[in-house]
C-alpha cells in the first residue's frame, strides 16, 4: 500500500527579517495546505530550509505538523536526512516516536559516499527504525546519484518503501519502476514540472514545491492522473508549467517565499547563504501566476 497517493508539499519555512523562525506563518502555511486538500504533508525538507536550521528547530516544527494534521487524515512525512548515519537515525527515531507515517532521507552530501556506503547507510537506518522510508535522490544538490540497482536493492528491504526522484530524468524512473514492480516500492516525483510524464509512467504521486502556491491545483491534477483523464490533466499540466519553471529561476527556496509574500502568507527572507531574489525574477513569476489565476484557477 502506497504511503500516500497524489500530492505531498515540501513545506517552506517563513522566517522574519533577522532570520529567525516565523512559527505563526509556518502553521498558517500548514493550514492552507490542510485546505488545500495535499494528500502529504513534508516538513524539513529541502524546501524547509533544513540545511541552515537547527535539529532542536526541526524538532519543534515537526511537532507543530503532526498537531495541525492530527485527525485531518493527511499523512506526514518527517524529513530524517543527514550526510552523516547517526544524526539521520536520530532523526528517524524523533520522528517514529512521535508518530510519523513516514521519513525522507536524502542520500549523503558533501562528504558522499559509494554505492555500497549508501546500501549500509540506508539500511542501518531502516534496520534500527520500524518507519516507512522513502529515498531521496536528488544529485544536482547532493553530487550522488543512487544507481538503478542499488535502488533496486533497497527496495528489498521491507520499511524501504518508495523513493522521492528529483534527478527530472524520465528514463531513470521508468527503469527503476521496471525493475521493482515485483516488489512493494513506489515512485514519486520530486519535480513539478514532470509530473504529467512521470505518473503516466507509474509514479503514485509528486512532492511538490509549487503546492506551496497552488495546493488545490496541483492535487487535482494528481488525482486526474491516477484517474486515467489525460486529456484534462494535460490541459492542467501545460497551464500549471510556467509557475512551475518560475519557482525554479533562483535556488529553491527563494521563489516560492516570494510567491507567498505576494499573497500574504510570509515574508520573503530566506536564512544565508541564500539572499531573496531579485525584482526582476519576481516579475517573470508574478506575471505567471497573473496569467495562472486569469484561466480561472
Amino acid at each position: 500500500m502506497a504511503i500516500f497517493e497524489g500530492s505531498a508539499v515540501a513545506l517552506v519555512l517563513p522566517m522574519f527579517d533577522n532570520g529567525e523562525i516565523d512559527y505563526e506563518s509556518f502553521k498558517k502555511q500548514v493550514q492552507r495546505m490542510i485546505d488545500g486538500g495535499v494528500q502529504a504533508l513534508l516538513v524539513n525538507g529541502t524546501t524547509g530550509e533544513t540545511a541552515t536550521i537547527t535539529i532542536e528547530e526541526e524538532f519543534v516544527l515537526f511537532d507543530i505538523v503532526m498537531e495541525m494534521a492530527k485527525g485531518t487524515g493527511i499523512k506526514v512525512i518527517c524529513g530524517a536526512g543527514s550526510n552523516d548515519t547517526q544524526t539521520a537515525l536520530k532523526k528517524a527515531r524523533y520522528a517514529k516516536e512521535k508518530g510519523a507515517d513516514a521519513i525522507l532521507v536524502v542520500t549523503p552530501y558533501y562528504n558522499k559516499t559509494s554505492q555500497r556506503g549508501l546500501i549500509k547507510h540506508y539500511t542501518t537506518i531502516a534496520d534500527e527504525v520500524d518507519i516507512p522510508m522513502i529515498l531521496y535522490n536528488v544529485p544536482g544538490r547532493t553530487g550522488l546519484n543512487i544507481a538503478v540497482d542499488t535502488v533496486v536493492e533497497l527496495a528489498k528491504h521491507k520499511n524501504i518503501q518508495a523513493m522521492k526522484d528529483a534527478t527530472d530524468n524520465i528514463a531513470y524512473a521508468m527503469e527503476v519502476m521496471a525493475k521493482t514492480a515485483d516488489l512493494d516500492f513506489d515512485m514519486y516525483s520530486g519535480c513539478d514540472d514532470n509530473i504529467l510524464p512521470f505518473m503516466a509512467a507509474g509514479g503514485k504521486g509528486v512532492i511538490s514545491v509549487t503546492s506551496n502556491v497552488y495546493p488545490t491545483q496541483v492535487e487535482k491534477l494528481t488525482q486526474m492522473i491516477l484517474k486515467g483523464d489525460l486529456e484534462n490533466a494535460r490541459k492542467l499540466a501545460y497551464d500549471l508549467d510556467p509557475i512551475s519553471r518560475n519557482l525554479f529561476i533562483d535556488v529553491n527556496p527563494i521563489m516560492p517565499k516570494a510567491a507567498l509574500a505576494r499573497i500574504g502568507v510570509c515574508g520573503e527572507q530566506v536564512r544565508l547563504p541564500l539572499i531573496p531574489t531579485t525584482e526582476a525574477n519576481k516579475k517573470k513569476l508574478f506575471d505567471a501566476m497573473d496569467a495562472f489565476e486569469k484561466l480561472g484557477y
